[in-house]
């Protein structure tokens, strides 16, 4: 298969989360086997401007009464595997991927407009052919429709789409002008297409008009075709389940491996757990905590938001650290909730830290010294924190939704199966009694000991999903679909 891969951040060379780290790594995992393009905006990041690609075409994007100059840039990665970047120095050359702080570029429905126009026109001009085109999240959204369109529709005959969900709360909403930027058929802009309470939402595009529809785990794909996780989607994608499937994400552990880690003080493993102890006495000596070591680490990483559960802390974290351990968040967001919980680590400073900065490293060297790991999400497409905690021997306690659901097995201490704990609901004392359980597990040496090894010998590898993509594209060009 030949595969064209968009997506608008990809590490190494820009991420802001979780898509980046599998658009990433998940078209190179492809290439192995398959031949695989990934194409990213060129953004002004140290990775791309250092990635030595070449530029192999030049051409001028229309949008309205404008004209967009694109330059095309090709980095050749392996032998199945490039690298393109458009670039646009108006549109791209900016600090930041998506916005400054929490508030977005004003222009960012003509950005990535633009990204998707040019990604099509590169294609119709150098006759190029894909047997999948497989869009992520709203920024690629529009594509599938695009195909669909005349005069394109006979150029792109025979290529599939697949359009993948990572998170449904992000829809690419935008003003009702914005549709006739897009230079869209008017009859378009209804309920039935794009239009979502007299807004454009660039997300229906993508889930209307591509052949096949994947999120990033099994329990999210079922969970967004009800009210409650639909985000006013449900009944759409209701509609179109019958091409809805889930895939988990998998994980890159040349990045995240307690045994060959670059950034934690000391290596170990399932047979050699003795580092992990050294790991956590390395932190509290960096950070300057003076906890007892003994003791349980508990830990959050995440962004601050009402999505990630910080809502549920100022009324946990009183009860929480009633219990003999210490508490870490790391992680970045919204305002109001940074100041409450700068506020909560100020009143119970003895016991918690508050690490208010995206710091990767920092990420690595709680996940090896971290006894437990908290997740309490509201939803969560995949996650990935617990995903590594489990390789690190880092317990997850989670709530049971999307990709939390199907990553952590509950474990049982009479058939000493399991990996880690889950919660329903935000009752906290629920929540609490769950959390002590877990402490009390700590307590008994060789059963935690058994709980860390199962999650550290679970295997979430890339090359485990990858079989699962190919045969979605495989099973997508076989099927004779007209969507829309």
């Amino acid at each position: 298969m030949n595969i064209l891969y968009l997506s608008s951040e990809a590490v190494p060379f820009a991420k802001t989360g979780g898509l980046g780290d599998v658009s990433g790594v998940l078209p190179q995992a492809m290439a192995t086997g398959e031949k695989v393009s990934l194409m990213i905006p060129g953004y002004m990041t140290e990775n791309i401007r250092r990635s030595q690609a070449e530029t192999v075409d030049d051409f001028s994007i229309a949008i309205g009464a404008a004209s967009f100059a694109v330059q095309i840039k090709k980095a050749i990665v392996s032998r199945n595997f490039s690298v393109y970047f458009v670039a646009n120095d108006h549109f791209f050359a900016r600090e930041h991927l998506y916005g400054e702080g929490s508030a977005d570029y004003a222009d960012n429905f003509i950005r990535f407009l633009f990204f998707q126009k040019a990604v099509l026109e590169f294609i119709r001009r150098n006759e190029l052919h894909f047997d999948i085109i497989h869009c992520n999240d709203w920024q690629t959204a529009m594509v599938p429709l695009f195909i669909k369109l005349e005069p394109q529709a006979a150029w792109f005959k025979g290529m599939k789409t697949v359009f993948s969900i990572h998170n449904l709360g992000y829809q690419g909403i935008f003003p009702a002008s914005s549709f006739t930027e897009a230079a869209l058929p008017p009859y378009l802009f209804s309920p039935d297409f794009l239009e979502f309470y007299g807004n454009l939402n660039c997300m229906k595009a993508g889930i209307i008009f591509s052949d096949r529809l994947v999120t990033v785990s099994p329990t999210y794909a079922r969970e967004i075709v009800t009210a409650e996780k639909g985000f006013g989607l449900d009944g759409l994608l209701s509609k179109f389940s019958s091409k809805l499937s889930g895939i988990l994400n998998g994980v890159d552990y040349s990045q995240w491996d307690p045994r060959n880690d670059p950034f934690i003080a000391s290596r170990y493993s399932s047979s050699a757990l003795a580092g992990k102890a050294k790991n956590k006495r390395a932190l509290y000596a960096e950070l300057g905590i003076r906890g007892d070591d003994r003791s349980p680490l508990m830990v959050m990483i995440a962004r601050i938001s009402e999505q990630k559960g910080v809502g549920l802390l100022p009324g946990l974290l009183p009860l929480l650290l009633r219990e003999d351990l210490h508490f870490i968040f790391l992680g970045v967001g919204d305002r109001a909730w940074t100041e409450t919980l700068a506020a909560l680590a100020g009143r119970f400073s003895s016991q918690m830290t508050f690490l208010n900065r995206f710091d990767e490293k920092m990420a690595h060297l709680l996940e090896a010294a971290a006894d437990l790991l908290f997740m309490p999400s509201s939803y969560e497409p995949c996650g990935l924190n617990q995903i590594y905690s489990l390789r690190y021997g880092t317990v997850p306690v989670v709530r049971a939704t999307g990709g939390l659901e199907d990553s952590v097995q509950e474990f049982d201490p009479a058939t000493l199966r399991g990996t880690g704990f889950k919660f329903k609901g935000s009752d906290v004392d629920g929540i609490m009694a769950v959390i002590r359980r877990a402490l009390r597990l700590f307590a008994d040496r060789d059963l935690w000991q058994k709980l860390q090894k199962n999650g550290m010998e679970m295997d979430f590898s890339w090359e485990r999903v990858v079989p699962e993509y190919l045969n979605l594209y495989k099973n997508t060009l076989a099927e004779d679909t007209q969507h829309g």
